[in-house]
């Protein structure tokens, strides 16, 4: 009788607290990756990698562009330069068609406030892969993408957007990004 008891509570409380049960393993799966990154803000890097990978889909350089606020743009040295070096890697080896973009595990957040004001700072890592069109394979080495998003900033007008982005093949070395060490900058393809 007993046993029948506690194989009824079980079956109880399995149907009744399935997610409270599936949300406990998933916090115990991830609680490494919880106190880095929460998760909300994943959702502001998937729109900014989405409209990434639509400008160079499109070798759209106003798109791109548009993603750094204005004050990134003032503060990065020679930016309609190095932006147009990201288009410009597409249109003289073009890139087949992107079959799929994630965002990678390592990524983290910052914030802070003072006196009701808030500064956030989201980064980033994506990989892109490509496919050859005709043959559905993969195709060429994987674009990284490692940036600095601001999607909150009460302290500087302009200030929300893309302010360090980092392109290049396969894995690279982020440490020649940000030289001036002022929070702004591009990396494009070892420059």
């Amino acid at each position: 009788m007993r046993i029948k008891i506690i194989i009824f509570c079980l079956i109880v409380c399995l149907l009744t607290g399935c997610t409270s049960v599936v949300e406990i393993a998933r916090y115990i799966h991830d609680s490494d990756k919880i106190d880095d990154y929460i998760y909300s803000e994943a959702v502001v890097v998937n729109k900014y990698i989405e409209k990434i990978v639509e400008a160079l889909n499109t070798n759209d350089r106003e798109l791109l562009a548009s993603l750094f606020p204005e004050h990134a743009r003032s503060k990065i040295d020679n930016f309609d330069e190095k932006i147009d070096e990201i288009i410009s890697e597409n249109e003289t080896w073009p890139w087949p068609s992107i079959i799929r973009y994630k965002l990678n595990e390592d990524n983290n957040y910052q914030s802070r406030s003072d006196r009701g004001k808030i500064y956030k700072e989201v980064y980033a890592n994506t990989t892109i892969e490509f496919a050859d069109p005709k043959e559905g394979e993969l195709y060429r080495s994987s674009l990284k993408i490692a940036m600095v998003i601001v999607p909150v900033d009460d302290f500087h007008e302009n200030n929300v957007g893309i302010s360090i982005f980092a392109i290049d093949y396969g894995d690279f070395s982020t440490d020649g990004v940000d030289k001036e060490k002022d929070g702004y900058d591009i990396y494009a393809f070892g420059h």
